[in-house]
């Protein structure tokens, strides 16, 4: 049987442990989508806009996406990876993502922190640390690798899950005001 996966969201709670799990299908607003905002959840709606500072640099709270399985493959799928068309958002802003793929799966939220913190940097010592890219330098031929950590590294099961992709708004005052144009994300992966 071919696999079908979906891109989730997690949200809200506390470390390790998510308030909210959001299938992206179904969130109202043209799914699949994600909004990055001031707040922290699925919700896609101009509430808690992301703001352009005087001064500095702004952010949004953080989102942890992840493909989920919903049916299964015949036998596995590997070899995830995210890219981008490559063009951004425009002068002033960029999306960050974390370089590093926390860990998600089936039994666990244990790489989950909670985006609780306006202006937090998600490198930042208190949440996950490490290091963050410019997410639209990752294109169709360069794209970025994300690891699964269900048993034998496959998803072979719904419910599976792959790991962590982590993704951040910057912000400063070189930004224009109002709503942007979506940007479309590419999820690959094989299966056999």
């Amino acid at each position: 049987m071919v696999a079908d996966l979906s891109v989730y969201l997690d949200t809200g709670g506390v470390d390790t442990a998510p308030g909210t799990i959001t299938d992206t299908d179904v969130v109202p607003g043209a799914p699949p989508n994600i909004r990055f905002k001031r707040a922290d959840n699925p919700t896609i709606d101009a509430v808690n806009p992301c703001t352009i500072p005087p001064a500095g640099t702004s952010y949004s709270r953080w989102k942890c996406i992840y493909l989920r399985c919903d049916v299964a493959p015949s036998t596995q799928v590997d070899n995830i990876r995210i890219y981008t068309d490559g063009t951004g958002f425009g002068t002033g802003i960029t999306v960050k993502v974390l370089d590093a793929t926390p860990t998600k799966n089936s039994g666990s939220s244990a790489g989950y922190k909670v985006s609780d913190t306006d202006d937090e940097l998600m490198t930042d010592a208190g949440a996950f640390g490490g290091t963050s890219t410019d997410f639209f330098t990752f294109v169709v031929g360069a794209p970025k690798s994300v690891t699964i950590s269900e048993a034998g590294s496959i998803i072979n099961a719904i419910g599976e899950t792959c790991n962590y992709v982590v993704l951040q708004m910057e912000i400063i005052n070189t930004a224009s005001p109002g709503d942007l144009a979506n940007e479309t994300w590419t999820w690959r992966y094989d299966e056999i």
